[in-house]
């Protein structure tokens, strides 16, 4: 079972051969055979691998953003039984950079952070003030007013980051989240999600085809034709028991 980082009694992800096929018959297209894994909190894993390996699609599962089409993805450790009901899993405990452009076109970069923010019950003031201070921790406050289509690919993805870090959640799980931003932001970009992690107490799984962001990571997954190659670790293995 692969896992990383300090161990939790409650793990913030655990798949067991976790799969999806999209698809039926002869076209049916298998992203995720069989996954097995855990993220602990505190967590700081790179996942990577050629394009088309599933790593993306395995991230959408963590966030549950899909569901496998067989085996099993849970968040033990973001999910709650207040009443002795189903247990709930609170959407902004995930934070979720995307690959691909996810920003609003008709809201400025400050509507688009605050958003959220107001779905999870903050008042206009409040959410403005954490979305302003989200934008300045990424050095994008003078683009607060700007609309997505004022923006170059990279900024844009900046507000994305910001919009996912401003939510405060404990996991987070960025697609490719340096790959449109030139070297300097990158680092930069990196280093202020992986502070965001410390001070939040969050795991942190990014996909990255970037040598440098792996490296700077505790550890990494390795996924080929839609399989999770790296070894099974015995101790993560025995978390699920």
């Amino acid at each position: 079972m692969t896992g990383a980082g300090p161990t939790s009694a409650k793990p913030l992800v655990v798949c067991v051969d976790a799969a999806r096929t999209y698809g039926s018959g002869p076209n049916a297209v298998v992203a995720v055979h069989g996954a097995n894994c855990v993220v602990p909190t505190g967590a700081r894993i790179a996942v990577v691998g050629p394009s088309g390996s599933g790593k993306s699609t395995l991230l959408h599962l963590m966030a549950a953003l899909d569901r496998p089409t067989a085996g099993t993805v849970d968040h033990p450790g973001l999910t709650t039984d207040p009443e002795g009901g189903a247990d709930i899993l609170q959407a902004r405990d995930i934070g979720v950079v995307f690959q691909g452009p996810s920003l609003l076109p008709p809201l400025t970069a400050l509507e688009n952070v605050s958003l959220p923010l107001l779905i999870d019950g903050l008042t206009a003031d409040e959410a403005a003030d954490r979305a302003s201070a989200a934008l300045a921790e990424l050095e994008l406050g003078t683009l607060a007013a700007k609309l997505p289509d004022e923006m170059s690919a990279g900024q844009a993805q900046r507000v994305a980051v910001a919009r996912m870090l401003a939510r405060r959640p404990r996991l987070i799980l960025a697609d490719e989240p340096t790959g449109q931003l030139d070297r300097e932001t990158a680092r930069h970009v990196l280093e202020v999600l992986l502070s965001a992690a410390d001070s939040l107490d969050a795991a942190v799984l990014i996909t990255t085809h970037d040598a440098r962001v792996a490296g700077a990571l505790d550890e990494r997954w390795y996924m080929a034709d839609g399989r999770l190659v790296q070894p099974e670790t015995p101790d993560r293995e025995r978390e699920l028991r």
